[in-house]
């Protein structure tokens, strides 16, 4: 046990108040916390931190506070300063919070050189990070409402405290320089990975430059996508902190990205007749959710609120897609070929089904969430090897606002008219001629309204997974 390699216990702690003042602190560990006793019964005030005998008389002797293994990212010791940081962050109501401890380490050379030891095999039990890591962060000021500074400002800060993390700054200042970094500039032998702070149209440009790579499939291995929301909907955020129980927030983003821990990501090859192959990893939407996404664009200065706002007049002059969907069912004993097969072409023989109707939703998605208030697929790992497709057919208005209404609660899929299919592949042709409110929304982005079919890809990876997944998911030295 960490207790047995390094005694902090026998008079080398002051705990370090808010005011500046000192308490002498002993410190322990066990496999579960970092339990800090104090002897002369501070007060929950003077600590900062909800004491455990909070509602009872306190012992006068002895106050104890418990720092949980989960909550912690690591313990770092300045030498010049001779002081030591936990860096914590327990919930509270749910929501993380910034609630480092520091302790000023009294003693020679020797205990500090002792307790920097301690530290950092305490830390190698708080992170799964095997060594140094270093990112790339690309930062896009513009997005969503102008707030991805902010947010970012709340995730360095975090991160900043923590040595073994190094990052590199990027603040986009055109659409598309993303991707182009991404493809041409991000070296895998000397990056582990990259994060954006922005909305989930960003993600769509680093996926993007990365497929294009000549070393495509390395490089998605190699460098997971990590995402604090900065943008307006912030699908992948919010999918990742779900998977791993956490609150929707930027604070929370960043730990999970300390914590160290990758997830499988899916990937679709996008084709249409009029542009070059892509890559989603997301969402294709048409009728009334595209229309809301792409028509929203002039009120991002709303944030998220664009979405419910321009709603409203979608709903009072809905515009439904006529279309023919042919998609492969995820319950099928075979899989779709590893090529995808031009569009102008039939498809290949297969178990294919074949919907032709009018779509007042359609919304093909490859994780639980659309936004981070559209819980569009629950249960749905975004890992898994499966699209889901949510239809309404032939709805009345009634059914459609009920529908949009109950997305952030996922109960839309209780429905009667509601349909949550899974597939492996799918072409979607529209029918009739293009009109100003048909369009298409791939990963956010607005796309030719003509025919698009997603077919399965190169896999890559995400930042952040549920503490207990398993050792495989852990971002390993490259």
């Amino acid at each position: 046990m960490l207790g047995d390699f390094w005694d902090l216990s026998q008079g080398h702690c002051l705990y370090v108040l808010p005011n500046g003042s000192a308490r002498p602190v002993n410190v322990q560990v066990n496999e579960a916390a970092v339990v800090l006793k104090f002897s002369d019964g501070l007060s929950e005030q003077d600590t900062g931190m909800r004491c455990c005998c909070r509602g009872k008389r306190p012992d006068e002797s002895k106050v104890t506070k418990e720092l949980k293994i989960p909550d912690l990212l690591g313990v770092v010791l300045d030498p010049e300063k001779a002081l030591l940081r936990f860096v914590h962050c327990p919930r509270r109501s749910s929501v993380r919070v910034r609630e480092d401890v520091i302790l000023q380490i009294q003693g020679d050379s020797e205990v500090l050189k002792q307790t920097d030891k301690w530290a950092k095999e305490l830390s190698s039990k708080c992170h799964s990070m095997k060594g140094p890591r270093k990112y790339r962060v690309f930062i896009n000021p513009a997005s969503g409402s102008g707030q991805a500074q902010v947010k970012w400002e709340i995730a360095k800060e975090l991160l900043d405290q923590l040595p073994w993390i190094q990052l590199e700054e990027l603040r986009t200042t055109h659409a598309g320089q993303a991707e182009e970094v991404a493809e041409k500039e991000v070296n895998p032998e000397s990056c582990d990975g990259i994060i954006v702070v922005s909305g989930d149209g960003m993600v769509h440009e680093v996926f993007n430059g990365l497929s294009k790579r000549p070393d495509a499939e390395a490089a998605l291995r190699k460098l997971p996508v990590g995402h604090i929301p900065g943008g307006s909907g912030n699908a992948l955020a919010t999918s990742i902190n779900h998977s791993a129980g956490e609150s929707f927030g930027a604070l929370e983003a960043a730990f999970l990205i300390a914590k160290g821990k990758t997830q499988p990501l899916d990937l679709m090859t996008v084709s249409q007749p009029s542009r070059p192959l892509r890559t989603s990893f997301l969402s294709l939407s048409g009728a009334i959710i595209s229309d809301i996404d792409l028509g929203s664009e002039s009120m991002r200065f709303l944030g998220g609120l664009r979405f419910a706002v321009y709603g409203v007049y979608c709903l009072l002059n809905p515009k439904p897609l006529q279309a023919e969907l042919t998609y492969w069912p995820a319950t099928a004993s075979t899989v779709p070929g590893s090529s995808p097969p031009p569009i102008e072409e039939a498809l290949p023989e297969g178990p294919w089904v074949t919907i032709t109707d009018s779509f007042n939703v359609f919304w093909a998605i490859n994780m639980a969430w659309a936004s981070f208030d559209s819980h569009l697929a629950p249960g749905l790992s975004m890992g898994s090897g499966t699209w889901k497709l949510a239809l309404l057919r032939n709805a009345s208005r009634a059914t459609l606002t009920k529908f949009l209404l109950n997305l952030e609660n996922g109960g839309h899929v209780n429905l009667e008219k509601a349909e949550l299919l899974e597939c492996k592949a799918f072409r979607l042709l529209p029918q009739g001629s293009s009109g100003s409110r048909e369009r298409f929304s791939l990963d956010g982005e607005e796309v030719p309204f003509e025919g698009i079919q997603l077919w399965p890809s190169l896999g890559g990876h995400v930042l952040g997974a549920f503490s207990e997944a398993p050792c495989d998911g852990v971002v390993s030295a490259l």
